[in-house]
């Protein structure tokens, strides 16, 4: 598949899966969402055979290959593609959600999509597409950015087109086919610094350009200590996901749902 953006519905920045790569490893913030991840997969059972769709880079799915999953990573960047492969993903597919779903493969057992829906216009012609994608009683695991009191000029840049609250991807997941398994915020800890540092200092009318330095800055990917830090103070999010626990406040959201009707 070529890199023709003029079909695709993703809005994300030309050189996103090229910045996140060169932080993606030493950031808190990859390294605790994939911990959480994993966690969340465990306690729900999910079976052996996970598509990661617009995985960009791989290292989701890289965290799930080597906790045990058979991950198929299915990313419309072909810098990803090669990046992921890069990383040593085994399985890895060039293509749009569309036109892997048009070409008529097999159904999947079971999916997941990692703070991409947020970049997506038509959120609910994108999950119907994952209703396609699924077999009967299938399951999905998604995240987003969490809360429209955080947005801020930084979701612009990264091009979303929205926040989300648990109760609004609840009723989204319910009107394309979907029932919540497990809903939670995460990131509990971080909610009040991002509040502080994107959207108050807006109110005085400074905007930050989401530069790669801002963001590796953001990620502590050049500060090794604070970042093992950060880590550490946010791990009893991993221990509340492994024993089913919602946590009431975060900056993004985390849903489980399997799939009970065909769209």
């Amino acid at each position: 598949m070529e890199d023709n953006r003029n079909n695709w519905i993703v809005s994300y920045p030309d050189d996103g899966n090229s910045v996140c790569y060169d932080l993606e490893d030493a950031s808190f913030w990859y390294q605790h969402r994939n911990e959480c991840l994993v966690a969340a997969m465990k306690a729900d059972g999910f079976p052996a055979e996970f598509y990661d769709i617009g995985g960009g880079n791989g290292i989701t799915a890289l965290a799930m290959q080597q906790a045990g999953y058979d991950v198929t990573l299915i990313e419309p960047y072909l810098t990803g593609v090669r990046n992921a492969r890069k990383r040593g993903i085994v399985k890895t597919v060039h293509s749009t959600l569309e036109d892997y779903v048009s070409m008529g493969y097999e159904p999947v057992p079971a999916a997941g999509f990692f703070d991409v829906m947020e970049h997506i216009e038509n959120d609910k012609e994108f999950l119907r597409k994952i209703n396609q994608l699924l077999v009967p009683d299938g399951r999905i695991m998604l995240t987003v950015p969490a809360f429209n009191s955080l947005w801020s000029e930084n979701d612009v840049q990264l091009g979303h087109f929205r926040r989300y609250t648990l109760a609004d991807l609840t009723q989204l997941l319910s009107e394309t086919g979907f029932e919540v398994k497990y809903k939670t915020y995460f990131f509990s800890l971080v909610w009040l610094p991002m509040w502080v540092t994107r959207v108050l200092v807006e109110k005085f009318g400074i905007k930050k350009k989401n530069t790669p330095q801002k963001k590796k800055n953001e990620h502590m990917a050049g500060r090794p200590r604070t970042a093992r830090l950060l880590r550490s103070l946010l791990h009893w999010e991993i221990n509340a996901i492994r024993r089913r626990v919602s946590i009431p406040l975060g900056t993004s959201c985390l849903i489980i749902a399997q799939k009970t009707r065909e769209m």
